[in-house]
């Protein structure tokens, strides 16, 4: 049970292999809205020992009650990690500039001061993101961004449009095709689209994707909204699939912000403005 007491941060627990060593495999989960039910999620978490980042607005997700200051510092000091989710949850994109820089800015300043420490990720609210929300991103001191885009196991990305594996969500094959064409990665997410045609549930394709990171190395990243998970009843889904995925050897669990580190730079195509699949 999450108590306000201090304990071990879960990352605290993970060895950093040496430079030079094999690719890793990565496993990292995210979490958005900062939704009271995102407790629940931490329980989960906390007892697999699964590191998280969750993102969080300020004033709440259209309407609903965020988390206080107290519950804020008690997901800190469990060792998961914070992140911003803009100050009111405003899709970036549909703002003018001064509007987007507030968002980002005073929503980064407001966690920082809510928590005593350092506030290193962003996540574009809906996923959405341009130019102007990636430089104010940057401008504002983050060191990444998550954006809504799955189908990634790869290490190789633009740590401001930080991809994603899976949504803990029941979404329909065209759906998930509509999204894996916009993925970062085209080779790598059509090699998915013939099993694709064949699974079942998004269960089944989640279990797919994180034995081909197990196989092969990279990121796999499994991210979503307590909120939706209670409305569709999903917890004994996301159960489920946290046990597949925890206590792996050989495996790095982290937060988004370790996951970020250990990627590998490339050069990245020019940035315009994007949509994913919103989750």
């Amino acid at each position: 049970m999450i108590t306000t007491a201090r304990s071990v941060p879960i990352s605290r627990n993970v060895v950093i292999p040496e430079a030079g060593g094999p690719p890793p495999r990565i496993v990292t989960t995210s979490w958005d809205d900062g939704d009271p039910l995102d407790f629940r999620i931490a329980e989960m978490l906390y007892a697999r020992k699964l590191p998280a980042t969750f993102y969080v607005p300020i004033t709440g997700h259209h309407g609903a009650r965020a988390l206080g200051r107290s519950e804020l510092r008690t997901l800190s000091n469990q060792g998961f990690e914070i992140g911003g989710h803009g100050f009111s949850h405003l899709i970036l994109p549909q703002c003018s500039r001064k509007v987007v820089r507030q968002e980002v800015e005073v929503c980064k300043h407001s966690l920082e001061d809510i928590l005593g420490k350092e506030v290193r990720m962003f996540a574009y609210p809906r996923g959405r993101h341009s130019s102007v929300a990636v430089r104010s991103v940057k401008r504002a001191g983050y060191a990444g961004a998550r954006t809504t885009e799955m189908f990634s196991l790869d290490l190789h990305f633009d740590p401001y449009r930080m991809p994603t594996t899976i949504h803990v969500f029941p979404h329909s094959k065209s759906e998930y095709l509509r999204n894996m064409a916009r993925a970062v990665d085209l080779g790598k997410a059509w090699k998915y689209l013939r099993e694709l045609w064949h699974v079942k549930s998004w269960i089944e394709l989640t279990k797919l994707l994180f034995d081909s990171t197990m196989q092969d190395s990279g990121v796999f990243h499994l991210y979503g909204h307590s909120w939706e998970i209670d409305e569709l009843g999903l917890w004994s889904d996301l159960e489920q699939i946290l046990d597949y995925i925890c206590n792996r050897k050989d495996v790095l669990y982290l937060p988004n912000s370790g996951a970020l580190a250990h990627r590998s730079a490339r050069r990245y195509l020019p940035l315009k403005n994007h949509c994913a699949l919103e989750g």
